[in-house]
């Protein structure tokens, strides 16, 4: 997740490119609704030396309590056969304000790699019970 913070100036470079959907969906709990951010802050990654694949959205303007701040889905070894697991996070407001984060290790995901890019699904609870569920559409995939 560490790599898709310090990429997000990759975002910018994609606003010409076909855009990728990120839709968050929070089944329970105070920030309970549905997510998705806009197609050109959506960051999607195939990092084959670093052995995963991911979606994720940062907003640096996000400063009110439910402000949806970042999201990200960071799949593990995507290039190997079998079933796959990856690590959710989802915080909501201020990053410079304790803001409220929402966070599943090494659960499982379903990843479809393709010509035209790449799916992610994840659905799932964290430790706390907050359902949810996460679908990237990447379309416009930075290989590394």
């Amino acid at each position: 997740m560490i790599i898709l913070l310090s990429l997000g100036v990759l975002g910018d470079a994609q606003a010409d490119a076909k855009l990728n959907d990120l839709v968050i969906v929070i089944a329970n709990g105070p920030y309970a609704g549905t997510y998705k951010p806009n197609g050109t802050a959506v960051i999607c990654m195939h990092a084959k030396k670093q052995r995963v694949f991911t979606a994720a959205f940062k907003d640096f303007g996000a400063h009110g309590g439910k402000d949806l701040a970042e999201a990200g889905v960071e799949v593990m070894n995507p290039d190997t056969a079998g079933e796959k697991h990856g690590n959710i996070r989802i915080a909501f407001g201020d990053p410079d304000k304790k803001p409220t984060v929402y966070e599943v290790s090494f659960a499982p995901v379903v990843l479809e790699i393709t010509v035209q890019g790449g799916m992610i699904t994840f659905e799932g609870k964290t430790a706390s019970d907050i359902r949810m569920k996460v679908t990237a559409r990447c379309l416009a995939v930075d290989n590394l």
